[in-house]
């Protein structure tokens, strides 16, 4: 067997059983520590995978997109779990109502999502490592027929798709 072709499988089977380390017995990407920081700070297994659906905790006035500050500290103490536990990535999208029109909305999603990933990013997070999409009104999760339905609507979700 020629070097080149030794050095590959060995390559290939030091990625293999390195990947393997990221596995937990159940056969899950996740680890038992970071499946247990996702169900005690709240998020909810997905298949897009773990989601933080910031709108019962951390909800945001009409056409605003300032996190309060015992937000931001909800927001400081979930990113201090995920780092402690080896999650670096985190994607942030941006809700907003149908209160505004179609493009107002959009940047209004836009900013929500970006005050977010300011926390995540001030919280020990690196900037390249965090994602945000402003989704407009596009997916409401009520009606925003109802008031009720507005503020649901108006939220952000932290969603974590690897470890």
């Amino acid at each position: 067997m020629s070097s080149f072709v030794r050095t590959t499988l060995l390559l290939a089977l030091a990625a293999l059983l390195l990947g393997g380390c990221q596995m937990s017995k159940d056969g899950s990407r996740w680890t038992k520590a970071q499946r247990a920081v996702f169900v005690a700070e709240g998020f909810s297994e997905t298949d897009r995978g773990w989601e933080f659906s910031i709108n019962d905790r951390l909800l945001f006035a009409t056409d605003e997109s300032v996190v309060l500050p015992q937000q931001a500290a909800s927001i400081r103490r979930i990113s201090g779990r995920l780092l402690g536990v080896g999650i670096r990535h985190a994607a942030v999208e941006g809700h907003a109502d149908g209160s505004g029109g179609a493009e107002h909305n959009q940047r209004l999603s836009e900013r929500r999502a970006a005050a977010v990933a300011e926390v995540l990013t001030a919280s020990g997070f690196a900037h390249t490592d965090v994602t945000t999409t402003g989704l407009g009104d596009r997916f409401p999760v009520e009606s925003n027929s109802t008031a009720e339905g507005r503020r649901e609507n108006r939220r952000v979700v932290i969603l974590i798709t690897a470890p």
